[in-house]
Formats: structure tokens, C-alpha cells, sequence
């Protein structure tokens, strides 16, 4: 079972999903490591700019299949939009969250003053503030998509504490 957590570069997605899944016994991976693992290398720059969109989402689905076999439940923290250079935004297709077999979703998000801040601390000076709330908007709008098209629950939570984020999960893994 997967449950895909989605939300903008910086917006804590993997800090408060390692200790949240942790506490409930659930592996936690992120796409990018999966991806990674599976081509043997990344295809992304340190701005988050991603070349070779459709060869890693193979790639990814690849990996996620290979861990369904092993029967483990995962939540998977990526995105549901790319940044494919500054200012363009490419939407992950729908038939990649069908193969992924997603069966729940989550969208965190934060205002974009906070997710600013955390970009420049990890030293990723190439996004403004109108380009963090444009990618915010769109990962928003093309989770509702996919989960409508799939019919799986979505649920959004803003500047959520571990304790929002593990009833959440707790709810997904439920439904």
C-alpha cells in the first residue's frame, strides 16, 4: 500500500514524515532516493531543476513495485509537479500515480515566507517568493486531479504538527 505525500521543495515533508512513520512502524521513503537507488544516479540539480522527467518516474515505478512485492505498506514523500527549470513546472502524468498504486494522499503545505527561508538555509537561492506560491498552487491543484481521477482520499494539512501529520496517515492507512 502506498500512501504519497506531496508538497513544495522546503515545505518539511521528510523532516516530519521520518519520526511520524518511525512511531507507527510504516516505511517512510522519498522519491528522489528511490529513483536514485534505481538509475544508479541522480538527474536533478541542487535547485531542484529535473531533467529526464519520464525516465526517473520509470524509474520510480520500478522501485515502488519491487517494494509492494516485499509487501510493505510506504509512505512515499515526492511531488506531484516538477520543477523542470526555474519558473517551469511539468505535472507528474496521472498513469504514473495509477502504476505507483497509490491508495491515499497527503499535501502538506506552509506559507510561502517560511518555505523561502528554508531554501536559502539550504543554500538554493534560484526560487522567489511568487514561484513558491505558483508550484504550491499547482502541486495543490494536480493532487485534487489525481486523487479525483483515482478515487483515493487526499487530505491537506498546513503547517502541520507530527501529531496532525500521524493521525493523517493513521486516517489513510485506514480508508
Amino acid at each position: 500500500m502506498i500512501i504519497f505525500v506531496g508538497g513544495v521543495h522546503a515545505v518539511g515533508k521528510t523532516f516530519v514524515l521520518k519520526p511520524v512513520c518511525e512511531s507507527l512502524g510504516i516505511r517512510h521513503t522519498t522519491a528522489s532516493q528511490l529513483i536514485r537507488e534505481q538509475r544508479g544516479a541522480s538527474s536533478w540539480t541542487n535547485s531542484r531543476q529535473v531533467s529526464d522527467i519520464d525516465e526517473n518516474q520509470q524509474a520510480l515505478i520500478t522501485a515502488v513495485q519491487r517494494l509492494g512485492n516485499e509487501g510493505d505498506r510506504v509512505v512515499l514523500d515526492g511531488h506531484f509537479v516538477l520543477r523542470q527549470s526555474i519558473g517551469v513546472h511539468e505535472k507528474i502524468s496521472l498513469d504514473t500515480f495509477k502504476q505507483l498504486m497509490v491508495r491515499g494522499a497527503l499535501v502538506l503545505e506552509a506559507p510561502s515566507a517560511i518555505i523561502m527561508t528554508r531554501l536559502l538555509q539550504r543554500n538554493d537561492a534560484t526560487w522567489d517568493e511568487t514561484e513558491v506560491e505558483v508550484f504550491a498552487q499547482q502541486e495543490r491543484e494536480h493532487a485534487e486531479f489525481v486523487c479525483q481521477r483515482l478515487s483515493v482520499p487526499l487530505t491537506r494539512l498546513s503547517s502541520p504538527s507530527e501529531t496532525d501529520v500521524r493521525a493523517a496517515i493513521k486516517n489513510l492507512l485506514e480508508e
